[in-house]
């Protein structure tokens, strides 16, 4: 197990895709009792309302000759007063891992570009679409008729990753047509804003970016 007490995080306590936001806390942890983990109070700090919400807690991992972020979900469970080795009472939190430990990115804006072997296939309403790049916020793509897209307009969006089927929604923020002297001359182009994301899918893409990233290392 990589997470310790003396090592330092950072809390991912909001996540917003449509924006391609994420808001950070670091923190550090001052102990571990499986699945409880106490970490020290942010600044700013985490607010009680956020009692029995979900958080990623992620640090840093050396994997050969890198150092790699991971994290799990987490459950935050109480605020507590923790006494250190010292003596000196502070604000603690207390959360329960929900997760298993994987890669995480914390830059919601990234993006990865999949091949033919990333097991991930998109398609806008029950048509495949080619994904040039895709992040959590959204993804670049090309496709041709039958699909039409439109400015501006919200389309149904389907994501099988790893040979499971996850639904959504996009919004289609620009569409450009292809060389018309060259190749690409029945090609269009667009992109696309990933919009009404549940967690599931959110967690599945966010696994599978990863994945992507590592084969592309």
């Amino acid at each position: 197990m990589s997470i310790r007490p003396g090592l330092s995080t950072k809390i991912v306590t909001d996540i917003d895709v449509t924006k391609e936001r994420i808001l950070v806390k670091g923190s550090i942890v001052y102990d571990v009792q499986e699945p409880a983990i106490t970490l020290a109070q942010t600044d700013p700090p985490i607010l009680k309302s956020m009692i029995h919400k979900e958080v990623i807690v992620t640090y840093l991992v050396k994997e050969k000759d890198d150092m790699v972020r991971h994290g799990f979900a987490a459950e935050l469970v109480e605020f507590i007063d923790y006494s250190l080795n010292s003596g000196q009472q502070v604000k603690a939190l207390v959360v329960r891992r929900t997760g298993p430990e994987i890669p995480y990115n914390i830059r919601m804006s990234y993006r990865v570009s999949p091949s033919s072997r990333s097991s991930i296939v998109m398609s806008i309403y029950a048509h495949k679409v080619n994904i040039i790049d895709i992040s959590l916020g959204g993804a670049k793509i090309t496709y041709s008729k039958p699909v039409i897209l439109k400015l501006n307009e919200v389309v149904q969006v389907g994501l099988e990753i790893d040979g499971t089927f996850h639904s959504s929604e996009a919004h289609i923020l620009r569409t450009w047509q292809g060389d018309p002297e060259g190749a690409s001359s029945r090609l269009w182009f667009a992109s696309v804003e990933f919009v009404n994301m549940n967690k599931t899918v959110e967690y599945a893409l966010s696994r599978k970016i990863q994945d992507i990233e590592r084969e592309a290392r």
